[in-house]
């Protein structure tokens, strides 16, 4: 008990945790929890007002769990509380019928960043305009994309839709990713749908800021001419990633230096230290410590409102902010306690960041480097000065990966090999880079110094993108397509945990408690390699209007895709390559379907104008054209899955005259009226049919 009562904010942050995660998954409870909340409440106040002072030390446990329960139930309710669906003006009773609406810019949208959330303040409901609510994210996905600004006012026609929910296996579900921000609905708008009818932003404060962010913006765009060194510049000093080519984001992530180009905990560290250690020399001053931590505060807070109070920055300039002010209070500061108090003031004011990728990562890397740095750094010790720097890094980045490497493979499924060597490269010059974006903006009143600075600061970070690159290029240099589920993500921060406790205590049962989880991971894996090897499994996938099957035998699969889907390789990254790496693929061929029937070893054949395919005792016949009436046959024509695509049929009796068949699958290239017709009459019938519109993938194993 001595050691958790000197972590008291660590305490109640997991007691908000876990309020938090209980409402996220049993959301029904909340009259429940709002009436124990209470009944906690009255008992704490009864406790403490009628106690005696004698026995008050043995109440006092009695008092630490109902206050803990009592920030438990805080938490459960404060997500309950931010949940806007269940408002009847909310636009999830409205945008079936809506015509068109008005809403209010949440954030910049130009050519770079072709989408952006807007709040709706009214719309046209069958001929009427009315009051509704909710969040819309809109997307431009042709060009020209409009210049929006925040607080313009928008009138969009047409009418918004639910976001779609994953719909392909083991995909990112882009529907829960924008739930988490209070966003439940998408509109793809074409530019004359969209006009700005005025500017009323909903906080001032925050307009501001993006008027401060985009000033910053040109002044950074003018003087740096080179497109990808400005793209990096803007991404590090501005935290404005849209500018980004996709090589030089791949670089970096393959890598593991982009953090560096996310303005977060490492920005807001180098100006708090830097400017700790120039207001050192006001020591010998009285109230020195005072006016330090003033100075401090104001040039991190003016910093997370130029970059435009992004929420990674918003969490790092909180934390340095608790910090600061313990030591202007004098008082003594636990990283713990700090870090904990960060998170709950956070998690109470949003509690959705708690499953941000970007949080999680944040706080796991900063934990990392507090516990473990010092005694990484402390292992090895070296006379050289340089080495000494080099190693300092080292174990930093060290520190951070071990603790992050867990969630960093399951959300990204790669892993850098050569980090250490990255960030002995790109972290120091990122420090360098940072002062000279800040230093052009600082001297743009003197062109000419603002002219030399920039010329420096491009010249260095096109050096640096070289660097990283021939960095990527190594053998090896990415560890990929590894796929972890959320229960071996635990058992590993579970052998983490108990590592660590018997590197502190070296008491023998936690020793034996690693050996036994590393013992469970181990059958884990076997089981799964075991699975993999023998699984046979067709997808039929729901991408766009595309046709898109996979063909999976052990560890290899055979893509079979129309023409045109070619042209769109995000589309096979984001909806087919998340399920084979969940499955264990390591060998892919790709073919249209012409060319896999041309493939001698491919069970694929093309028979009287049809694509028949015999895949392990399964046969598969694809009806993709509109010469079905054509075809004749002595008897129907058996087969265990019948696929129609390209709106080869219109109704279903043509089918039932020519085949027999177990399953209709309907694919996504059918219209989707057509689609929900033919499998309206299939079940009308009595027939097992699957609309990949309509439904999702279409899984199928044996």
């Amino acid at each position: 008990m001595y050691f958790w009562s000197r972590f008291p904010f660590v305490r109640i942050t997991l007691a908000l945790l876990g309020g938090i995660l209980a409402a996220r998954y049993w959301e029904g409870l909340g009259w429940m929890a709002g009436i124990l909340l209470g009944v906690l409440l009255l008992a704490y106040v009864l406790i403490v007002k009628l106690a005696p002072p004698a026995a008050f030390r043995t109440w006092s446990p009695l008092l630490g769990l109902l206050g803990l329960a009592s920030i438990f139930l805080l938490g459960y309710l404060r997500w309950l509380t931010r949940e806007v669906r269940h408002d009847p003006e909310h636009l999830t009773h409205w945008s079936a019928s809506i015509a068109a609406y008005e809403a209010i810019a949440l954030e910049d949208i130009h050519a770079q960043r072709s989408s952006g959330v807007v709040a709706v303040r009214r719309a046209r409901v069958q001929g009427t305009w009315q009051p509704v609510k909710g969040k819309v994210r809109i997307s431009f996905p042709q060009d020209p994309v409009p210049q929006v600004r925040y607080g313009d006012i928008l009138l969009i026609q047409g009418r918004p839709r639910a976001a779609s929910a994953v719909r392909n296996p083991n995909a990112f579900d882009y529907a829960a990713f924008l739930g988490l921000a209070q966003v439940y609905h998408q509109h793809f708008v074409a530019g004359e749908e969209i006009v700005v009818m005025g500017h009323q932003p909903p906080s001032r404060i925050q307009a501001l800021s993006f008027q401060a962010l985009r000033y910053c913006q040109a002044l950074l765009s003018q003087h740096i001419h080179a497109p990808e060194a400005q793209a990096v510049v803007l991404a590090l000093v501005l935290g404005q990633k849209d500018a980004l080519t996709p090589a030089v984001r791949a670089a970096y992530v393959g890598t593991g230096t982009m953090h560096v180009l996310a303005v977060s905990g490492l920005h807001v560290g180098v100006i708090y230290w830097l400017l700790s250690l120039l207001l050192g020399l006001l020591s010998p001053l009285s109230y020195a410590r005072c006016i330090a931590s003033v100075i401090v505060l104001g040039s991190l807070w003016f910093y997370a409102f130029v970059t435009g109070l992004s929420p990674s920055v918003l969490r790092a300039t909180l934390m340095f902010t608790l910090v600061a002010l313990a030591s202007m209070l004098g008082r003594q500061s636990n990283i713990y306690n700090t870090l904990a108090a960060s998170a709950f003031l956070l998690l109470l004011w949003h509690p959705g960041w708690l499953f941000a990728v970007g949080f999680q990562l944040s706080y796991l890397a900063v934990l990392g480097i507090v516990y473990l740095q010092p005694r990484i750094y402390s292992a090895w010790s070296f006379q050289n000065s340089a080495l000494k720097k080099l190693w300092f890094l080292a174990s930093v980045s060290l520190a951070a990966q071990v603790v992050t490497a867990p969630i960093t493979l399951y959300y990204f499924h790669q892993f850098p090999s050569y980090f250490i060597l990255a960030n002995w490269v790109v972290v120091p010059a990122a420090l360098l880079i940072l002062y000279l974006g800040v230093g052009v903006l600082m001297t743009s009143c003197w062109p000419a110094l603002s002219v030399l600075v920039a010329w420096v600061l491009e010249h260095l970070v096109l050096s640096v993108n070289a660097l990283v690159r021939s960095i990527q290029a190594l053998p090896h240099s990415v560890i990929d397509n590894v796929a972890l589920s959320t229960f071996t993500v635990l058992l590993l921060y579970s052998l983490l945990l108990l590592w660590l406790l018997f590197w502190r205590t070296r008491r023998l049962r936690y020793g034996v408690a690693a050996s036994v989880l590393i013992l469970l991971l181990s059958l884990r894996a076997i089981q799964t390699c075991l699975v993999q090897q023998s699984q046979r499994q067709v997808i039929f996938y729901s991408v766009g209007r595309h046709q898109v099957v996979a063909f999976m035998q052990g560890c290899q699969s055979t893509l079979c895709t129309d023409v045109r889907f070619k042209d769109f390789p995000h589309k096979h990254c984001f909806h087919v390559q998340p399920s084979h790496i969940a499955l264990g693929i390591t060998s892919l061929v790709r073919y249209t379907f012409e060319e896999a029937a041309q493939q001698p070893g491919f069970p694929l054949q093309t028979w009287q104008g049809l694509k028949v395919a015999v895949w392990d005792g399964k046969q598969f016949i694809f009806v993709s054209s509109n010469s079905l009436s054509c075809l004749r046959f002595a008897s129907r024509v058996p087969t265990d899955f019948l696929i129609l695509e390209n709106n080869a049929v219109t109704a279903l009796q043509p089918l039932l005259d020519r085949f027999d068949f177990a399953t209709l699958v309907i694919g996504a290239s059918n219209d989707r009226a057509l689609a929900q017709r033919l499998q309206a009459a299939a079940t009308q019938r009595g027939l097992h049919s699957h609309s990949l519109r309509e439904q999702g993938a279409l899984s199928v194993s044996w």
